[in-house]
């Protein structure tokens, strides 16, 4: 299997805050942004922009040192991935009232987003102020904000949950849209536990 050298980016806001004398606001904006004086800034790590790639190279640790390759379309800045050949396609929240965060490398539903909360003294408890995009998978550790892949709510013991269950084995997402993938693992449901299916699939001739 090829390798490739990928240099990926994110924006990170950089702030400060300082004072600044002026007749108007007008006039104090306009010191703010001619001062070139960054002593004591700050990095909004909350609100850095999404990943996106600025560079690639065929073979290991090669940045930079062999001809680079075209970045994909979908990749560079602004732009959105596309799914993976045969992915389920995402659902948005708003869509559906009965859907799931799952991780869209491992397939799984362990994901927790980042969030702020302060006390509150009358209820006794933490009170959640605001939730931000990073989101964390706990199964395999990926991390970014665009990490939910939406899906339907599957039930406990269902057909659907064992190809689920399958998929986080073989980390592969995008046999959650695979036809023959779900026949493989209907036809085993209830009889193989989800690492035996892997198995299996693994173990089948390539087509």
């Amino acid at each position: 299997m090829p390798s490739f050298t990928i240099e990926s980016t994110y924006r990170l806001p950089v702030f400060r805050q300082r004072t600044y004398e002026a007749p108007t606001i007008d006039d104090a904006c306009r010191l703010a942004i001619k001062d070139s004086d960054w002593t004591g800034q700050n990095e909004d790590h909350e609100s850095c922009g999404p990943t996106y790639v600025t560079g690639i190279w065929p073979g290991v640790d090669t940045a930079y040192m062999v001809t680079a390759c075209s970045v994909p379309t979908g990749f560079g800045e602004g732009e959105t991935p596309p799914e993976p050949k045969g992915a389920a396609h995402p659902v948005a929240p708003s869509d559906a009232s009965t859907v799931m965060p799952r991780c869209r490398h491992c397939g799984s539903a362990d994901i927790s987003r980042d969030a702020n909360a302060c006390w509150d003294d009358t209820a006794q408890a933490w009170s959640l102020l605001a939730t931000y995009d990073s989101q964390t998978c706990q199964r395999c550790g990926a991390d970014s904000n665009n990490l939910s892949l939406w899906v339907s709510v599957v039930e406990p013991g269902s057909t659907a949950a064992l190809r689920w269950d399958v998929i986080q084995v073989l980390e592969d997402t995008s046999l959650a849209g695979n036809a023959a993938f779900q026949r493989f693992c209907d036809e085993r449901h209830g009889r193989v536990p989800a690492d035996g299916v892997a198995t299996h699939w693994l173990k089948q001739p390539a087509t």
